[in-house]
């Protein structure tokens, strides 16, 4: 296994056709992603590239994808 790549085992990916948009789910949140779409820390995107580059960014932590996607770490 490489460890530089061990974060990417607590996301979950899914395709919604409906909208055509990626999702990269917490997978401690991936039972209520199904009960409720708006579901609070679910990740969003047109391309599945820019929902694993947020990830490589951050290695995963929700704390740095909040300050990434409010422009505070670039």
């Amino acid at each position: 296994m490489n460890e530089d790549l061990a974060y990417l085992e607590d996301w979950v990916f899914h395709f919604n056709a409906h909208n055509n948009q990626w999702a990269a789910i917490p997978r401690e949140t991936y039972t209520e992603y199904w009960n409720d779409y708006k579901n609070a820390g679910v990740l969003r995107s047109k391309h599945l590239n820019t929902l694993l580059d947020l990830l490589h960014k951050s290695k995963g932590n929700t704390d740095i994808i909040e300050n990434i996607t409010r422009g505070e770490i670039k």
